[in-house]
């Protein structure tokens, strides 16, 4: 059995939480990193994590007991986050109330972190004689432009969430979640900068859709076969007959084997991934660029009140 947690927008889902996660409290870290076959339009990503969770039951059960396949509780989290461009915190709350299949959970989170020194100046709009989309949105402006700054600019970010799961026999699940999320950060670029979470362009004060379908199919105790489909897109702005921001946006598509151990508290995911602008004129790369590979290991510390985890 498995349950399905993101903390954020762009994290993708958690398929350890099932095995790890206990009513009452629970800490866990994990390290991610991606990397596209061939260097040039996608950034690569490294991002390491501390989160704690605390699970209290509608039910009238105990801490420290697993969660049934069809769990009904209030989650209240946090995590640090730190990556070679920021570093930061989130907080969030959510809620399942209904034991029934398939299960609903409603979710907001917070989050706060410092760019560190990596804001950028992007190109949110074509416009004939101040650079194109295509220019700035690749691997290589981005690494030749960080760092050159010693500004530690700010930015924030608020996170609400629908999520809605479907459980099959055999701890198989099909789910859907949607993100709507109001961003703002702090920037002397006219408004411009990018989002290295989702790896894309964005505005200082901007909204982010995130829609995530994801899947997960066991082939045997400690070995599954996980599915995950983004779609990510930003804001548009106009003022008058001025185009000041195009609405940007792009999908992915990961597929790959999560392997566990020690009661699911260990944990390591392999996917292979292909992703796509969803505009032609936003891309001049070629297909190999497209390809991406990540690598996710997950632990869970066991406290004393745990059962069957000690």
């Amino acid at each position: 059995m498995l349950l399905a947690f993101t903390l954020s927008m762009g994290d993708g889902f958690d398929q350890s939480a099932q095995f790890g996660l206990r009513y009452g409290p629970n800490l866990s870290w994990s390290a991610m990193g991606n990397t596209p076959f061939v260097w040039g339009q996608w950034l690569p990503q490294f991002t390491a994590d501390l989160h704690y969770t605390w699970l209290e039951p509608i039910e009238p059960l105990n801490y420290g007991e697993r969660m049934g396949r069809i769990p009904t509780f209030l989650k209240m989290e946090g995590a640090l986050e730190v990556s070679p461009f920021y570093a930061g915190y989130q907080v969030g709350f959510g809620l399942r109330p209904f034991k029934t299949n398939p299960q609903v959970e409603v979710s907001a989170t917070y989050e706060s972190f410092f760019y560190l020194m990596s804001n950028l100046e992007m190109v949110t709009s074509d416009v004939l004689g101040e650079g194109r989309i295509a220019e700035t949105w690749n691997a290589d402006y981005i690494v030749d432009n960080a760092w050159d700054s010693d500004e530690f600019d700010y930015a924030q970010l608020f996170d609400v969430a629908v999520k809605i799961e479907y459980f099959f026999p055999k701890s198989a699940l099909i789910g859907l979640n949607m993100h709507y999320i109001l961003t703002d950060i702090s920037t002397d670029f006219s408004g411009k900068s990018y989002d290295y979470k989702l790896n894309m362009p964005v505005f200082s004060r901007d909204f982010i859709l995130d829609f995530e379908f994801f899947g997960r199919t066991p082939i045997s105790e400690n070995v599954a076969l996980l599915v995950e489909t983004s779609l990510f897109r930003t804001g548009f702005l106009r003022n008058g007959d001025v185009v000041e921001k195009e609405a940007l946006s792009y999908m992915m598509v990961r597929l790959g084997p999560h392997i566990s151990w020690k009661e699911g508290l260990r944990s390591v995911t392999l996917e292979l991934g292909f992703w796509n602008r969803l505009k032609d004129r936003f891309y001049d790369g070629n297909l190999a660029q497209q390809f991406i590979v990540q690598l996710q290991y997950q632990g869970y510390f066991s406290f004393p009140i745990h059962k069957d985890a000690r």
